[in-house]
């Protein structure tokens, strides 16, 4: 049914449901005409498809039928609030899942079935509808859809354009149809070669229809296609003009290439590891407590790879996101010093540190992904090793404290702690 309502977001399985009924309701839209026109005999294989499409239109119509009755809505709403529409479009729905070409194959009278079979040609305009109030729909299936929709108008015209030149008896469907299916695409582009015309009023009449129509669904498409490329990476295209605009004023200012360095891999941090660089922005006129949640979340991606937190299950991941605090810190700031007393662990979110012995030695440089100073988790113990940052950092801290109440409830992360430790300590 048509329900006026906001933009709904789908889960995955919902989404999937919707995208089975599209094509099934492509299929009908594009099969039904074309065996009205040519009057074509029914096969078994037919009859299969037949039988599981209105299967599937009978659960979709139960489906909308129960979502109806959760939210209370006693009548349909339409954009006329015609009272009688609700009926009409629920008794085009019945008929819709009725198995006609079943009927016809059983009963006989085929013409009758086959023109009552046209009505579930209505199913496709309902879940153009329902996909336009989707709030995220994926790019591939959008265009998918203006694919499908624009083979389905050529289709009809092209059978129209049958019903008005009837095909002889010494010509083969196959090859009248894709006839006229190359007229209808000439004529709606508008590039007619003329090679194929009308020769009476009503074909001419018709042809001139068509012209029109094709004018409009030109720009249509065209600019559908256009907005769904441009919205496609329009993050991505964000970050490139912000680039862009930091060289040139890079640049202008004579700032030292070592500065200019961190600014751009600041960029590409950005560029491949978030959405955008305004991730708190866009969810910051939600809730205070669902921005809290959408944060753990951000956190859980950063840390759902690093190997210490592999086999921790979901809910460990969100408690251990929403304990931890991010710090920054600058090239040549001393995020650990040799003799404190360890009371966190580090995770780089972006940037690089170095391991520093209490001789000079450096050990170790650390990139994103990677922790240091985990084993003040396990044991009170005094730091063995200056980490400087390298770059400009972004980290994130979990104290032992927290730790502690963790692991409690979760014991395989303080399995995979100490195996951290003791494998380093081995490959000393």
């Amino acid at each position: 049914m048509f329900q006026k309502s906001d933009k709904k977001h789908l889960s995955t399985k919902e989404f999937l449901w919707v995208a089975i009924i599209f094509w099934a309701a492509s299929f009908t839209a594009m099969e039904a005409p074309f065996s009205f026109v040519f009057k074509t005999s029914i096969h078994p294989w037919q009859l299969v498809i037949d039988a599981v499409i209105s299967i599937l239109f009978v659960a979709d119509l139960i489906y909308h039928l129960n979502e109806l009755k959760k939210s209370k809505v006693k009548t349909d709403i339409t954009i006329n609030h015609k009272k009688w529409f609700f009926p009409l479009m629920l008794t085009v729905d019945v008929l819709a899942c009725i198995p006609f070409d079943l009927l016809s194959y059983y009963l006989g009278h085929e013409d009758l079935f086959m023109a009552f079979r046209l009505m579930r040609m209505v199913r496709i305009i309902k879940v153009y509808y329902l996909i336009e109030n989707i709030t995220i729909v994926p790019r591939i299936f959008k265009i998918q859809s203006i694919a499908v929709g624009c083979l389905m108008v050529v289709n009809w015209i092209a059978c129209g354009w049958i019903i008005i030149y009837p095909m002889s008896v010494e010509t083969d469907i196959t090859s009248y149809y894709i006839r006229s299916f190359y007229w209808a695409l000439a004529t709606l582009t508008t590039i007619g070669y003329g090679d194929i015309v009308p020769h009476t009023n009503g074909g001419r009449i018709y042809t001139c229809l068509i012209m029109i129509i094709g004018v409009g669904m030109y720009g249509i498409v065209i600019g559908n296609i256009s907005r769904i490329l441009a919205s496609a990476d329009r993050y991505k295209e964000q970050t490139r003009e912000k680039i862009t605009g930091l060289l040139m004023f890079m640049k202008h200012y004579k700032i030292p290439d070592q500065l200019q360095k961190a600014a751009i891999n600041h960029y590409n941090h950005i560029y491949s590891k978030r959405l955008s660089e305004d991730d708190e922005k866009i969810i910051a006129d939600l809730p205070h407590a669902l921005q809290q949640e959408m944060q753990i979340y951000m956190k859980i991606k950063l840390i759902s790879n690093i190997h210490i937190f592999h086999d921790c299950p979901h809910e460990c991941l969100k408690e251990i996101s929403n304990h931890m605090e991010q710090v920054f810190s600058s090239p040549g700031d001393m995020v650990i010093k040799i003799g404190d007393i360890g009371e966190e662990m580090f995770i780089i979110s972006h940037g690089s540190v170095e391991v520093i012995l209490e001789n000079g030695e450096r050990v170790a440089t650390l990139h994103d992904g990677q922790i240091f100073g985990e084993l003040a988790l396990l044991k009170e113990t005094k730091r063995i090793a200056d980490v400087q940052s390298l770059t400009y950092c972004d980290l994130y801290k979990l104290t032992k404290k927290s730790f502690n109440d963790i692991v409690k409830r979760y014991p395989m992360l303080l399995t995979n702690i100490e195996n951290t430790t003791k494998r380093r300590s081995t490959d000393k």
